[in-house]
Parts: C-alpha cells; sequence; structure tokens
C-alpha cells in the first residue's frame, strides 16, 4: 500500500519537480543510491519509476527511527517546502538504537515522537498514516503534528489507491 501510494504521488509531480524518497528504520537513506542529502527532478520519468522501483524492493525490518529521518532532511538545501511521511505508527526508537529484545511501551513512542518533531525544519508535514494494531496514541499525534505544520493528514483505507 505504501509503494501504490508513492506511485500515486509521484504520478502527480510535474516535470521539474525536485524530490527526494527516504526509507527509515534505525538509519536513513535514499532509495536511489549515492543520492543521500541531493534532490533528484523529475525530467523524462527514469528517476522517479527508479526510485519506486527500489523502493518496491526494500524491505521493512528492525524499528524506527523518526528523530534521525526528520535530522537527515536538514541536510537537504535548500530546504523542502513540503514533506510527505508515509508511516505506519510511532517510531519505536530515538536517536541511539535499542536491542532488538527491547519492549518499548507506547508512552516511550511518544516520547521519541516529541524529540523527533524538535528535528524538524519549519516546513508543512503531510501525514499518510497506514495505522496498525496496538498504536493508540499515533493518529492523534500525526494529526497534530500535520495540523501544527499547516499540512495534511490522512488515513487512507486498505484499498486506497486503487
Amino acid at each position: 500500500q505504501t509503494v501504490k501510494t508513492v506511485e500515486w504521488l509521484a504520478s502527480k509531480m510535474k516535470k521539474g519537480t525536485k524530490f527526494q524518497i527516504y526509507v527509515f528504520n534505525e538509519t536513513v537513506q535514499s532509495v536511489v543510491e549515492e543520492t543521500d542529502d541531493t534532490w533528484l527532478e523529475v525530467t523524462d520519468g527514469s528517476t522517479i519509476r527508479t526510485a519506486v522501483n527500489n523502493l518496491r524492493a526494500s524491505v521493512p525490518q528492525k524499528g524506527t527511527s523518526l528523530i534521525n529521518a526528520f535530522a537527515s532532511i536538514q541536510n537537504l538545501d535548500p530546504a523542502p517546502d513540503n514533506i510527505f511521511l508515509l508511516t505506519d505508527g510511532l517510531p519505536t526508537q530515538g536517536r541511539r538504537t535499542l536491542s532488538p529484545e527491547t519492549m518499548v511501551k507506547p508512552e516511550q513512542r511518544v516520547i521519541y515522537f516529541g524529540q523527533a518533531v524538535r528535528e524538524l525544519p519549519r516546513v508543512p508535514v503531510n501525514v499518510l498514516l497506514f495505522p496498525m494494531d496496538g498504536d493508540p496514541f499515533a493518529a492523534e499525534a500525526y494529526w497534530r503534528l500535520a495540523y501544527n505544520t499547516r499540512g495534511s493528514f490522512m488515513a487512507p483505507s486498505q484499498n486506497w489507491p486503487q
């Protein structure tokens, strides 16, 4: 569903649009090799196709550090004018990597989220939340993030986009 959403968003980009697509867990990286901290541009469609194909090949694993994702965005020059954050819930890690057997309580996830938001540049954040069970604070936290940054919030149905 996340890949289909990125495909849908990419189809709305006009020629000349600058973009970057990052995946993150404990670390952050561009889906296009060797382009971290660099803007990509929509030209003939090949770059966006490469990005989407690479995204499709990436497998979610490990914990998620939203603070590291937001910190990496600050390396883009010029700063982004919009962020689209596709996520399934609140972060399970802060800046440091936790051992895999560490159980993170919902309240700690909210703390990690707050720490991450403080790293965010002043830019609208548009959140697409694909919620998972057992994350009761996620919808409210991400809605508040979108609202406070003048972004948008959406929790799509399982069959969107088709």
